[in-house]
């Protein structure tokens, strides 16, 4: 099967973290033919430090055909549609030669809004259905502001709408699309897990931007109350963000600045290996979509502790293979790693489940959900 992709840079810029990467890189692993577009504003730096030119560019990655398309853009100010508008005009100009030798059976892009409005205006142009995945931020933040009508007119240029989780799946639902709307959890890179892990007690982790949405002041405040009774536990968050400084304040305030480790970005290797000697993850974050870093974590052994009502609940069943807690509750995050420090036979035993069912989500499998459906539409 010919499988025409739309990306946004901004997901295909680093190739080595990139999960759409990841998916077309297995899909061509199973003998499908894959061609991304990769719209790239001018003026943005491509990963070869070039500004403006060339207006196409294509190389091959893994199998993956990838074709670098530049378009005019005004940035946040062309929101209002310019920039989708003169994306589609610059993929069109070149359409004949993004599809020399090649004969998509659907076009399938990522995110709802940039992606899926430049999709919908070539889908006619392309005569072959769309398909949509919706990540997260891209459909719930604007859910959660009240744009639903815009939601829906974006899932309604689309023969079929995929959600990472049924939480997203379910706001999505609620915009009033009548398009079909299924869930197909995520991958993550299994072959990236180290050989072996070696737990360090009392240690914690939490991967991620350092942002409000993924709360890791809670976390903060959790694991300061448990330093009271655990003076060896340490805690270690990786990741960059605006609120780092903010964060730095906390631990100052709180009395555990020395036991709290700041990484900064690191390579996805070393957030393995941290993984893999690190006994708890948390992560109360919110508005996720699914949150692939939930299941490297469980895949690494940790204990995990994710939020309930967001896309990690359809992988993290409570008390069973993880925990699921409320997102501003920090005595609940408390709560839970006390129970765990206690009882280790029950922490240890939780751990090995998540392990085992994280490691069934593979890129491979993910690959073989999506053709199932894209097989399904084409042949509607």
């Amino acid at each position: 099967m010919d499988i025409l992709v739309l990306c946004h840079y901004g997901l295909y810029q680093d190739r080595s973290t990139s999960f759409v990467h990841a998916q077309t890189k297995a899909l061509a692993a199973q003998g499908h033919r894959v061609r991304v577009i990769v719209p790239i504003a001018r003026g943005k730096r491509d990963e070869k430090g070039r500004r403006f030119f060339p207006t196409l560019s294509t190389e091959t990655a893994d199998g993956v055909e990838l074709y670098y398309l530049r378009y005019l853009s005004l940035s946040g100010y062309g929101e209002g549609g310019f920039n989708q508008k003169r994306a589609a005009k610059a993929i069109g100009r070149k359409l004949a030669t993004v599809l020399r030798d090649f004969s998509p059976a659907l076009l399938h892009a990522h995110t709802l809004g940039f992606d899926s409005q430049v999709g919908g205006a070539l889908k006619d142009r392309l005569s072959c259905p769309l398909v949509v995945t919706s990540h997260g931020s891209d459909a719930s933040v604007p859910y959660e502001k009240g744009e639903r009508e815009n939601l829906r007119e974006w899932c309604d240029q689309a023969d079929r709408i995929v959600a990472v989780s049924s939480a997203l799946a379910a706001k999505i639902r609620d915009c009033g699309t009548k398009t079909p709307v299924q869930v197909i959890l995520n991958g993550f890179r299994t072959e990236h897990l180290p050989d072996k892990t070696e737990k360090i007690p009392e240690t914690f982790v939490q991967v991620g931007h350092l942002t409000h949405q993924k709360r890791v002041h809670v976390t903060v405040q959790a694991f300061a109350e448990i330093a009271k009774q655990r003076p060896d536990a340490r805690l270690t968050l990786i990741g960059h963000g605006p609120a780092r400084e903010e964060l730095e304040t906390l631990c100052h305030t709180l009395g555990v600045a020395d036991k709290v480790t700041f990484t900064g970005q690191i390579p996805n290797a070393q957030v393995l290996a941290h993984l893999a000697s690190s006994q708890f993850f948390v992560m109360p974050s919110v508005r996720e979509g699914f949150g692939i870093v939930y299941a490297e974590a469980m895949a690494c052994g940790c204990v995990t502790v994710g939020t309930k009502g967001e896309g990690i609940a359809d992988l993290i069943r409570d008390g069973e293979n993880g925990f699921l807690v409320e997102a501003d509750r920090p005595e609940e995050i408390v709560a839970v790693v006390r129970e765990c420090l206690q009882h280790p036979e029950i922490a240890d035993k939780i751990a090995e489940a998540g392990c085992r069912d994280a490691k069934e989500l593979t890129w491979a499998a993910n690959a073989e959900a999506y053709i199932r459906l894209f097989e399904q539409i084409a042949l509607s």
